[in-house]
């Protein structure tokens, strides 16, 4: 399911856009429809908006995927300095493969019992 947040794609005009309207929207949302363990997919403010949804409403969110977004920190990240700032190479994480017609991502399989 997919759905236009207030003020986007086919949703009417809205007087209030903030944070959280976009989040009670959704969550009003899923318990109309009795969902108490949704895979949420956010791409760029609906990225944004789907964090804070798990963040404010955690029994309704079983899974979280947040794709594009553009964050504004203003915090200490003193922390992650001395983290590692190389990865391996793509071959040795496995994460695509090769094909006559180019690379393509590795998508895992899904036991039959869970599609």
């Amino acid at each position: 399911m997919a759905t236009d947040q207030r003020g986007h794609g086919y949703s009417g005009r809205a007087v209030d856009l903030s944070r959280t309207g976009y989040v009670v929207d959704v969550a009003i949302l899923l318990y109309i429809l009795k969902i108490r363990d949704a895979v949420v997919l956010g791409h760029s403010l609906g990225g944004v908006n789907a964090y804070q949804l798990a963040a404010r409403q955690p029994v309704l969110v079983r899974a979280l995927v947040v794709d594009h977004i553009g964050a504004e920190i203003d915090d200490d990240l003193s922390f992650s300095l001395p983290w590692p700032h190389r990865v391996p190479p793509e071959t040795a994480l496995g994460a695509s493969r090769e094909l006559p017609d180019g690379r393509r991502p590795r998508i895992p399989r899904w036991p039959e019992s869970r599609l």
